[in-house]
């Protein structure tokens, strides 16, 4: 028979056990916690595709600076958050612009600034969802607030919608409202119910109880060739008075 090593027993259950000794001399050994080995219900999210930028700052070996909030200014000389309240280049700070050489003395300054900041915007928005229509595969269904080419289910066109009032500046308060007279006549048309079996019957009772009590209209008892005698007769007559 082989024999049981105690010793190597004792010393393993000393290390995985917190052996404890209280005032009455009891050994007392602290289990560790239970833990729960489940299986995943879903399975592990794919990586999320590389935009655009990101491999090209890949493939030049570019990295991605964190920004500073503030930033030194040389005007007031000191530092200036670099967006918020009393931010640097800040249109109150701005109020003079010069007007470059080779430019039309009278073109506004401040309306071309305003112009180009909403041109980058424009561009920084196309890029985004240029990003997004590309991380989509083909088969899967698309992302909250961007539709596919396609016209979507009703849902999804709902959710959209409702999505794209909250997402300005506002909440949704001063945003002007949709007129639901301009929906497209495909959302307003609704499937008319199938009727039941039993409604089909009753239906087909009822058009023949109508028919059956439908009197039919009296025949005359003159035979064919005596009308058409009588109907010359009356032609004839009707001659001769003239």
């Amino acid at each position: 028979m082989n024999q049981i090593p105690f010793q190597a027993l004792r010393t393993s259950l000393k290390e995985k056990l917190k052996v404890t000794i209280s005032f009455l001399g009891v050994l007392f050994s602290q289990l560790p916690k239970p833990t729960f080995r489940l299986p995943r219900e879903k399975k592990i999210p794919s990586r999320r595709d590389f935009t655009r930028w990101e491999r090209f700052a890949q493939l030049k070996g570019i990295h991605n600076k964190k920004k500073s909030r503030k930033v030194w200014d040389e005007t007031t000389k000191s530092w200036r958050p670099r967006w918020g309240k009393d931010r640097i280049n800040d249109l109150k700070d701005n109020w003079v612009l010069e007007v470059p050489d080779n430019a039309d003395p009278y073109e506004d300054q401040f309306a071309k600034m305003a112009k180009a900041k909403k041109e980058r915007r424009a561009k920084n928005e196309f890029q985004r969802l240029r990003n997004i229509a590309r991380s989509v595969k083909p088969g899967q269904a698309p992302p909250i607030g961007v539709l596919s080419e396609s016209q979507g289910s009703k849902n999804e066109l709902t959710r959209a919608l409702s999505i794209a009032k909250k997402s300005d500046a506002s909440m949704g308060r001063f945003s002007a409202p949709l007129d639901e007279r301009k929906i497209s006549k495909k959302l307003e048309q609704k499937v008319k119910p199938r009727l039941k079996l039993s409604e089909v019957v009753r239906e087909r009772m009822d058009k023949a109880t109508k028919r059956k009590s439908e009197k039919p209209k009296p025949k005359s008892k003159l035979k064919p060739k005596l009308h058409k005698k009588l109907a010359k007769k009356m032609k004839s007559k009707g001659q001769s008075g003239k």
